[in-house]
């Protein structure tokens, strides 16, 4: 059994920061369904990769020699490889840029790696049965990932290198034995062609992200329908799986969730700031909205491991499972929203003073980031776009909280604390809040209203 305060989690958390921090620049400059696309193909294979490893760590306890040790190396750069990769969704669809390639790269080691750790306890674990038998079914999934992000890999990598290679071989450096007056000749040809190379856009590529997307999905929709239709249910199930330690989960999800909101707190902090009231308004708006988020959240969770939706009900484990990951998604969503909704207050007074040298701060900074680009959106749509972000994660971050408090407590519970006269009024303040949250975009798209 783990304590509670483990270094090498925490330490593991870091590589979480900056993944959510390169995130929220793949909605920053994409605020519409093809940024949407990006984020979720990209969070998603890394924070299951998250979800795996508590897993893991919650059931087995991994070796200190120097083999597991190296193990854990090697498995923390193929982590590193998928998070420096993240980038916007205009370099990530090129297929002439290496940034979807080395990503899919990293995912696929994860999965590697992943299936290892299995095999080894199904060939290496002694008189347990039910370690090898919860094993080969975690190695279904893991095969399935490693399936869609092989398919990833290779399609984005035959693109990469091909046009690499068709750009060497184009070089005219690279013509060996070639005459001085035939080069010359053909530089002079192609001379406007080679000005207007740079407005060329390449075609882009949605086929690997398509398919990074398929590779985590389909693997938590598996474990879902295990669940349901072949677990043994009353307990019985645990005869043919090994037991997690709920205690340590509880903490694990507990710091992840404090994380993802730690990087809302970075995107309202970490942005170029204003005199104007609008931004002030805004900021706090977004700070007290944050606090409050963490206040509802640890509200909505148990503290003891017999109140937990892990130990009620397999069942009802597979839904939390399921909500707490589109309720990451949703966290990471509400802190880009408020970075843009405050950017957007910095630009009009750019704009509007004639400050270059705030504009130039700005995007020297995005750029040394790694997140430099370039939003292709009018001002109004820019904001009706983040307005319809800021709404839909909203409310995704409060019927998953209500969707949580259900698989922890069971619906015989909820249904029956809604018939009494506090949960009645509570219940219809919530649902209230829900539809409001879902509709403001519809009403006003001003930063400081919404």
């Amino acid at each position: 059994v783990l304590p509670h305060i483990n270094w090498g989690d925490l330490f593991f958390d870091l590589f979480y920061v900056a993944a959510a921090y390169n995130l929220s620049y793949v909605l920053y400059y994409s605020p519409s369904a093809e940024g949407f696309l990006y984020f979720i193909g990209t969070f998603g294979p890394i924070l299951l990769e998250w979800f795996q490893r508590t897993s893991f760590d919650a059931r087995f306890l991994w070796g200190d020699d120097p083999f597991h040790r190296g193990f854990e190396l090697v498995h923390l750069c193929a982590l590193s490889l998928a998070v420096v990769h993240i980038r916007p969704v205009s370099a990530m669809s090129d297929p002439t840029r290496p940034e979807m390639f080395e990503f899919t790269l990293g995912i696929m080691c994860l999965a590697v790696l992943n299936m290892y750790r299995s095999l080894e306890v199904v060939f290496a674990v002694d008189g347990e049965e039910a370690a090898k038998l919860g094993e080969q079914k975690w190695l279904v999934g893991f095969f399935t990932q490693l399936a869609f992000y092989l398919a990833a890999s290779v399609k984005s990598g035959i693109a990469y290198l091909g046009s690499k290679g068709e750009d060497e071989y184009d070089d005219y450096g690279h013509r060996g034995l070639e005459s001085l007056t035939n080069a010359c000749s053909r530089i002079l040809n192609n001379l406007d062609s080679e000005r207007n190379l740079a407005e060329v856009t390449a075609e882009k590529d949605h086929v690997p992200i398509i398919l990074c997307l398929c590779g985590w999905s389909i693997s938590v929709i598996l474990v879902v329908i295990r669940t349901y239709l072949f677990e043994k249910k009353n307990g019985e199930h645990k005869k043919f799986n090994v037991p997690m330690n709920i205690e340590y989960i509880i903490h694990r999800f507990g710091e992840l969730v404090m994380l993802l909101l730690g990087e809302s707190i970075l995107s309202i902090l970490i942005v170029e700031s204003t005199n104007s009231v609008r931004y002030h308004v805004t900021f706090f708006a977004g700070i007290v909205s944050i606090v409050l988020l963490q206040f509802c959240h640890y509200k909505y969770q148990p503290h003891s491991p017999n109140t937990h939706a892990f130990r009620r009900s397999i069942r009802g484990g597979s839904i939390y499972y399921v909500l707490i990951m589109i309720y990451a998604h949703a966290l990471v969503a509400v802190g880009t929203s408020y970075k843009m909704f405050l950017s957007q207050y910095a630009y009009e007074d750019n704009l509007k003073n004639k400050r270059m040298r705030h504009l130039v701060t700005t995007l020297l900074s995005r750029y040394l980031a790694g997140a430099a680009d370039e939003m292709k959106f009018s001002t109004v749509e820019l904001k009706q776009a983040v307005a319809n972000m800021f709404c839909i994660s909203m409310v995704a971050v409060w019927v998953c909280l209500e969707g949580m408090w259900i698989t922890h407590n069971g619906t015989t519970k909820y249904f029956a604390y809604l018939k009494t006269r506090h949960g009645f009024c509570l219940g219809m303040l919530r649902l209230l809040l829900i539809v409001l949250m879902g509709s403001i975009s519809s009403y006003t798209i001003e930063p400081e209203r919404v």
